[in-house]
């Protein structure tokens, strides 16, 4: 029975596949994606439209709870993608690994239940591959963006007290060239409130996409100085330090995680070779003296 549902499968998954590509939109321009967004999807962009169009909203694969949280991680990544899209590289990734895992290995002579394990492993590696993929370059993100932002408030507080205004000084910052996720934020932002967007607005917006305790407290005091007429180059000063106490205060944590990280290494790789050096020599001792027989 298992070897006939094989054959059917072997059948039919390639038929349903042919059947896809031939209804894939022909001729449709691909939603536009930013340079950060893996190859991945720009190269299975379409494959990934066609599942994620029929993808309902409030359903099973993308619930709002889901959709909301993958929307942020696509926020703090840099992805100019929508949650639909990664829902719909999901489904597509889940079917089309599992089925390649279980009907090539059944078409080489490979037994059913062998094929049957191989397709849903290919099938939970293709479901859970785009999410893994998203929360990793989120998280990766945000620890540069944590790292870069005491300096660079610094930076441009020391360019305000000089004698130039917010923009300006961001201007400062930004033509000093540097890499990483920041300059791109920061840029957004100046690009978002040259374009209308009043200064609080503006820093909002890059709030929501760096997602940082520290710099949700920084837009928090700016707005808050600008409402009240406070100086902004003090506020900054301030946050700037503030910012410093928790990267420090973050790093601390981390190390503190480091002996429990180090449990499972050192009990699988580092006792057993220590009781081989220290055991056998006393075995071999024992063996000598008549103990061990």
């Amino acid at each position: 029975m298992l070897n006939l549902l094989m054959v059917f499968s072997c059948v039919l998954l390639p038929f349903l596949a042919a059947d896809l590509v031939a209804h894939l939109p022909k001729g449709e321009q691909p939603e536009p994606m930013g340079s950060a967004v893996p190859a991945m999807y720009r190269r299975l962009g379409s494959l990934f439209t066609w599942f994620a169009d029929r993808i309902r909203p409030d359903s099973f694969l993308l619930p709002a709870g889901r959709a909301e949280r993958i929307g942020k991680q696509l926020l703090l990544a840099n992805w100019n993608i929508r949650p639909e899209l990664v829902a719909g590289a999901q489904a597509a990734l889940c079917l089309a690994g599992g089925g390649t895992m279980l009907v090539v290995p059944f078409l080489l002579g490979l037994p059913a239940g062998a094929c049957l394990l191989l397709g849903a492993a290919a099938a939970f590696c293709g479901w859970f591959l785009p999410t893994v993929k998203l929360a990793e370059t989120a998280e990766k993100r945000q620890k540069e963006l944590i790292k870069s932002l005491p300096f660079a408030i610094d930076l441009i507080g020391s360019a305000m007290r000089a004698g130039l205004d917010f923009n300006a000084a961001i201007r400062y910052y930004l033509s000093l060239g540097m890499d990483g996720p920041l300059p791109v934020e920061f840029a957004a932002m100046l690009r978002q409130s040259e374009l209308g967007k009043s200064r609080v607005e503006a820093l909002q917006e890059m709030s929501a996409r760096v997602q940082t305790d520290a710099f949700s407290s920084f837009v928090d005091a700016v707005s808050h100085g600008i409402e009240v007429g406070a100086s902004i180059v003090e506020t900054m000063k301030m946050q700037g330090e503030d910012m410093r106490r928790a990267r420090f205060h973050l790093a601390e944590r981390q190390a503190a995680r480091a002996p429990s990280l180090m449990i499972f290494p050192t009990a699988v790789f580092l006792m057993p070779a220590v009781f081989v050096i220290i055991g056998t020599p006393v075995a071999f001792q024992m063996v000598q003296t008549g103990f061990l027989k």
